[in-house]
């Protein structure tokens, strides 16, 4: 029962983050590219490889972890709005916006996650 309550507080504040950060870059944004999800997803992978890093991992008990990792950062990251946004721009027949979005969000997903790591692993 604790991991759920857990699970559940880290998520709710992960879910609050993300909707104001979306919210307040959205407006301000002036290109069809939602960056608001894309910033939000590399932040994300970087923050969530660092976390399970074998020495940063040393600094957080297995509650902190469960927290901050499937709680916080699962509700914080957000694949499934980055689909959405991807089949609303294909739907709109921006194929080249949509390409560019699905490429750079999976190059740099990936690239923060390996940064990331690498910082956890020089702590």
């Amino acid at each position: 029962m604790n991991n759920i309550i857990l699970v559940g507080f880290g998520g709710f504040a992960g879910a609050l983050l993300r909707y104001e950060l979306s919210k307040n870059i959205k407006e301000k944004r002036a290109i069809d590219i939602p960056i608001e999800t894309f910033f939000i997803n590399i932040i994300g992978a970087f923050f969530l490889n660092l976390l399970l890093s074998p020495k940063f991992k040393i600094y957080f008990n297995h509650d902190q972890i469960l927290f901050l990792t499937t709680g916080f950062l699962g509700a914080y990251t957000t694949f499934s709005t980055f689909s959405a946004e991807t089949f609303e721009l294909l739907k709109m027949k921006k194929y080249t916006t949509a390409f560019i979005y699905m490429f750079f969000t999976v190059l740099f997903g990936i690239i923060g996650g390996i940064i990331g790591f690498y910082v956890g692993f020089c702590l």
